[in-house]
């Protein structure tokens, strides 16, 4: 009888495991491919969203106030309130490298009990505010805040 041909289970198994160990260095090299900015827009967008919920299921008003890298909100029984307490659950910091700024500057959002957006502070704008997100290359991506509570990405 002449030698059978194939391969035998010990072979496929070292096959198996050196294909796994390639295809897992090859993974890790994937991770240069991470946008901050792409990041921050995403995880921003759905904070808005979050916090515009968190006002319409506590019938309260939400406060959004920018500061650099840091989206901080807060929360009182009016948009109109002289005071808001701060809510240490809805604080987001933007990964490193990456700043925001609202258009225009000086204001704060806040969500009212019904889910919809005023402007604090905003002074004599008429438009919907933009947030704009800029890193350290000097790339920018903008949302821009609907009235009505939505959030667009531009």
């Amino acid at each position: 009888m002449g030698k059978s041909q194939g391969v035998t289970l010990l072979e496929l198994l070292v096959t198996l495991a050196v294909l796994g160990i390639a295809l897992t260095i090859a993974a890790l090299n994937l991770r240069p491919l991470y946008d901050p900015l792409s990041d921050a827009v995403s995880r921003t967008e759905g904070y808005l969203k979050q916090v515009r919920a968190k006002a319409m299921a506590t019938t309260s008003a939400y406060r959004v106030s920018v500061n650099g890298n840091r989206l901080e909100a807060a929360y009182a029984g009016t948009c109109r309130s002289p005071s808001f307490t701060p809510d240490p659950a809805l604080q987001m910091e933007l990964p490193q490298g990456v700043s925001a700024a609202l258009t225009p500057g000086g204001a704060a959002l806040c969500f009212t009990s019904r889910g919809l957006l005023m402007l604090l502070n905003g002074g004599s704008y008429t438009g919907e505010p933009i947030l704009t997100l800029r890193d350290t290359p000097g790339r920018s991506k903008a949302l821009k805040l609907l009235l009505g509570g939505g959030v667009v990405r531009q």
